[in-house]
């Protein structure tokens, strides 16, 4: 009786690359609100910008980069900025205009969007 060995490599890539493909679907949706949309969706609260001295920022308690801030400002949707007393006029100005450009809402005191 002669053996008939059969190639099932293209089976193998189906069945990993449906189940890879059913996972993303199941969790993509993950960590939206219920009844959100996802894109474009802004339902998380805003997050915490502290512009402080020596051109820091502080982001939810936590020290950052301005590309980071960025990045999780547009994600959130709107921000609320404060400037520390040491914080440089300049720095605080690039902190919003990037922001604005990021098409990012700010809530701050009307004297910091001078």
């Amino acid at each position: 009786m002669a053996t008939h060995k059969q190639n099932n490599t293209g089976r193998t890539i189906a069945v990993i690359g449906g189940g890879a493909l059913l996972a993303w679907l199941l969790w993509r949706g993950r960590g939206r609100g219920k009844g959100s949309s996802g894109e474009g969706d802004h339902t998380s609260a805003p997050v915490i910008v502290r512009v402080r001295g020596s051109d820091q920022i502080e982001l939810d308690g936590v020290t950052s980069n301005l590309a980071t801030m960025v990045a999780r400002a547009r994600a959130a949707g709107a921000t609320r900025v404060f400037a520390t007393g040491d914080a440089r006029h300049g720095w605080i100005v690039q902190v919003i205009a990037a922001l604005k450009a990021a098409g990012v809402a700010i809530d701050t005191a009307p004297s910091l969007l001078n």
